[in-house]
């Protein structure tokens, strides 16, 4: 097999960017349910508990939805194209490097959306977002996990693994 852009990579960022990292987002949307249940949960909770009595409670307002569901669009399409990237490219350091700062900016926005739910439903607005005694402990866990993958990608760029061929 003729190297890739991915054969760049030290052995540790290499498992994480293509393997841990792309089973990582699926698994713990799908399985776990904590980043879309993060955010449905969010979305619905004021109104729902506005209108328990009611039979027929109104449908969420657009701008509840809007910002978790960019900030998922995006990271699913950075993690895409990266792998694409990094399976399919003759090796070049430079773009591993931006794609590396892609999947930075992927992990500044999975906190924006999170951030942009809880104050869509927080009466305090963007007042009450960082008041973590009333966050439950997937959403805590949620708000973790980007410190984790930031932490390795900025080693990697920092050359803390090992330095980055080419």
């Amino acid at each position: 097999m003729a190297p890739n852009t991915a054969s760049l990579l030290p052995l540790f960022p290499r498992i994480f960017f293509l393997y841990l990292e792309p089973i990582m987002i699926p698994l713990t949307l799908h399985v776990f349910r904590s980043s879309y249940g993060i955010y449905i949960h969010y979305s619905q909770a004021a109104p729902l508990f506005a209108v328990s009595a009611q039979s027929d409670p109104p449908s969420l307002q657009m701008p509840t939805l809007i910002g978790p569901s960019v900030s998922m669009q995006f990271i699913f399409t950075a993690m895409l194209y990266g792998l694409v990237i990094l399976l399919s490219s003759p090796p070049n350091k430079r773009l591993l490097q931006l794609h590396i700062a892609i999947l930075t900016l992927a992990d500044f926005t999975h906190w924006f959306g999170i951030f942009w739910t809880l104050a869509q439903n927080d009466p305090r607005g963007w007042g009450g977002v960082l008041d973590t005694s009333a966050w439950t402990p997937e959403l805590l866990g949620l708000m973790r996990y980007p410190i984790w993958t930031l932490a390795v990608k900025f080693a990697t760029l920092a050359g803390w693994f090992g330095e980055i061929k080419g």
